[in-house]
């Protein structure tokens, strides 16, 4: 009887760590590509592009899941087009959904590797030879790597390294792709 209560009380005290280890949580992040390279046809135009995002998802102790909406902030290049200058602005609007392995390396430091996945619209305004507004909608995937931090079981920061690629619809007679690779820094708070 004794043995039986004592295995009893082991399930129960890992099913309670268990389910106190795993919570939704909700975020914001920000990041810096060094290089958002369009590709336009064969042409190709690169410059660096901050982005703001929001996410929300749940925490599985080593694994996670979310749902995000990232802002890339607004980017000018100016160039030249057989002899034209021409500029070019364009900002970007993500909805993500992605997953995190997040195994635990230390009390409070964790591993983190995901991939994430979504449509991205591009608005591009052109000023020059041929000036106008134009928009894209694409596919965009991607992964990270870096790091968490719990600052205590409801806060922690993320940082790390992004990559991603996005395929936009072809429009205006044009073909449109974008890769972007940089840093991000973030915030989560667990519930």
């Amino acid at each position: 009887m004794k043995n039986l209560a004592l295995k009893a009380s082991l399930v129960a005290s890992l099913l309670v760590s268990q389910t106190f280890a795993e919570s939704a949580f909700i975020g914001f992040e920000g990041d810096y590509s060094f290089r958002s390279n369009l590709k336009i046809d064969s042409d190709s135009i690169g410059k660096g592009q901050a982005g703001l995002g929001i996410k929300a998802g749940y925490d599985f102790d080593t694994f996670r899941a979310y749902g995000a909406y990232v802002y890339d902030l607004k980017t000018k290049k100016t160039f030249t087009d057989d002899g034209d200058r021409v500029e070019l602005k364009w900002t970007k609007h993500s909805f993500l959904i992605g997953g995190d392995y997040t195994p635990s390396i230390s009390d409070s430091f964790k591993l983190l590797a995901g991939a994430y996945t979504g449509v991205s619209r591009i608005n591009m305004k052109v000023r020059g030879d041929e000036s106008g507004k134009f928009n894209f909608t694409g596919i965009v995937v991607g992964a990270k790597l870096g790091g968490i931090y719990e600052i205590d079981k409801s806060n922690a920061v993320e940082f790390g390294y992004k990559a991603d690629y996005t395929k936009y619809n072809k429009k205006y007679d044009a073909k449109l792709k974008e890769t972007n690779h940089g840093l991000f820094v973030g915030y989560t708070y667990k519930f």
